[in-house]
């Protein structure tokens, strides 16, 4: 009973610590504590803090990386979120395995278009890295290489699927128009004819974000047989009378 009481009062005083002692915590080794302490950090005051911050939104126990993403937005500080270790730290939440970091950390990006705007290229390296993991998974596989994965319950291969999966729904979400379209575009040609439908619906999601995407990949999500991905194309056409006319 002793024992579950300073259990107790422990977390009760890293729940109603002070923000310098929140840092602190974060600062030592005791993992159970460094979530309920990221509730009491409101804000950034040195590149030091940012990067002790950021730091756990990796390589770190689930409730910790999920409670560093949840108070990302509210912390964001433009002049601590520019060094190279920071954004490829970011860059790899986004897919993390944890859906509830990938989606706070896309929503950080979407929130603030000049950091997405240094994520994207590197968004977009790691994307193409897993589309060439992919081909590798081919040509050993065959095709319908997600499938032969599920088949085959390889669990490795598997989470290359989610990683992609999140990447893309950064890349949706973060795009501008005009800004990187020769390689979003490579990257969409490849994608639509992936077996999974989650994919492709990213991938028609991204098409339909571009200021002139090409007709035939239109064409192809529009006739595609699942009803989430030809509704995002659909939706397209119909705010485009000029492509509605060709289509």
């Amino acid at each position: 009973m002793n024992k579950s009481n300073d259990i107790f009062l422990t977390v009760q005083n890293a729940i109603n610590t002070t923000r310098d002692d929140a840092i602190k915590i974060l600062m030592g080794e005791d993992e159970s504590l460094k979530p309920y302490a990221f509730l009491n950090i409101d804000y950034i005051k040195s590149q030091d803090e940012a990067d002790l911050i950021i730091h756990h939104l990796t390589n770190h126990p689930n409730p910790t990386r999920e409670a560093c993403a949840f108070v990302l937005c509210s912390i964001y500080n433009r002049d601590f979120f520019q060094s190279s270790e920071i954004l490829n730290t970011l860059k790899e939440g986004i897919c993390d395995i944890n859906p509830n970091v990938c989606r706070a950390v896309i929503e950080l990006l979407s929130k603030n278009p000049q950091l997405a705007k240094l994520i994207t290229p590197l968004n977009i390296k790691k994307i193409n890295e897993l589309l060439e993991e992919f081909k590798m998974y081919e040509k050993t596989f065959g095709s319908h290489k997600e499938n032969k994965m599920k088949n085959r319950k390889n669990h490795a291969k598997n989470k290359k699927l989610f990683n992609l999966y999140w990447c893309l729904e950064a890349l949706g979400e973060t795009m501008s128009e005009n800004e990187f379209e020769d390689e979003i575009l490579k990257i969409c040609q490849n994608t639509v004819n992936f077996l999974d439908y989650t994919i492709r619906e990213k991938t028609a999601k991204i098409i339909t974000k571009m200021t002139n995407p090409p007709k035939e990949l239109l064409q192809k999500l529009k006739n595609d047989e699942n009803f989430y991905v030809k509704n995002l194309v659909y939706d397209k056409i119909c705010k485009d009378s000029n492509n509605r006319d060709t289509l």
